[in-house]
C-alpha cells in the first residue's frame, strides 16, 4: 500500500491553492542519438530528476498522455499522442527497423508533484512501444508492460504436425 505524504497530500487538498501534477515521458532506443524527453503542464523545459538521481532537461509539447484503467496490476499500458506534425518521431521509428530484429523502444512514464522535481511521485517504466500511428496532427503510441506471466511451451501446434487438431480449423 503507497503511503500518502504531506506533498501528496497537497495534491488532494486544493483549499490553499493549485496544486498539481507535472507528467513526463521518456522514450528511449538503442538506435537513437537521444531519448526524446517531454513534459505535459509546462510552457517551459524543465531540469526533472529521475528516480536514480539523475537530471535531464524535459521539452514542452503538445502532448496527450492516457493511462491505462487498471493500475494496480503488472499489465500497465499507456497511449501518447505527440503532436510533432511529423517532424521528428517518424524518423525515428524508421530507425527501429535498421536492425535485423526490431528492438521496440522503450517508454518510461514519470508525474511530479508541481513544484517538486526533485523526484518522481508515480512512475511506469519499462513499457514497450508496440504500436505507432501517424496522422496530419502527429504521432500516437501504445505501451504495454512486457508480458511476464506468460507460460507457454513455445512449441506450435498446426494441423499438420498434430492431425487431431483438424477439427478445430
Amino acid at each position: 500500500m503507497a503511503k500518502i505524504t504531506p506533498i501528496m497530500l497537497s495534491l488532494l487538498d486544493q483549499s490553499s491553492g493549485s496544486v498539481g501534477l507535472v507528467e513526463s515521458i521518456e522514450v528511449t532506443h538503442p538506435n537513437w542519438s537521444e531519448a526524446l524527453r517531454y513534459v505535459v503542464n509546462s510552457s517551459e523545459p524543465l531540469i526533472l530528476t529521475h528516480e536514480d538521481g539523475q537530471s535531464f532537461e524535459y521539452k514542452p509539447t503538445v502532448l496527450t498522455v492516457e493511462r491505462g484503467s487498471d493500475q494496480d496490476n503488472l499489465d500497465q499500458s499507456i497511449r501518447v499522442s505527440v503532436g510533432d506534425l511529423g517532424q521528428q518521431i517518424p524518423d525515428l521509428i524508421d530507425q527501429v527497423y535498421l536492425d535485423d530484429v526490431p528492438i521496440l523502444p522503450v517508454l518510461n512514464y514519470r508525474a511530479y508533484l508541481t513544484g517538486v522535481y526533485t523526484e518522481p511521485s508515480f512512475i511506469d517504466k519499462g513499457l514497450l512501444i508496440e504500436n505507432v500511428s501517424r496522422s496530419y496532427k502527429g504521432s500516437t503510441f501504445e505501451a504495454r508492460a512486457p508480458n511476464l506471466n506468460d507460460s507457454g511451451t513455445g512449441e506450435l501446434y498446426v494441423a499438420s504436425t498434430d492431425p487431431s487438431l483438424k477439427g478445430f480449423y
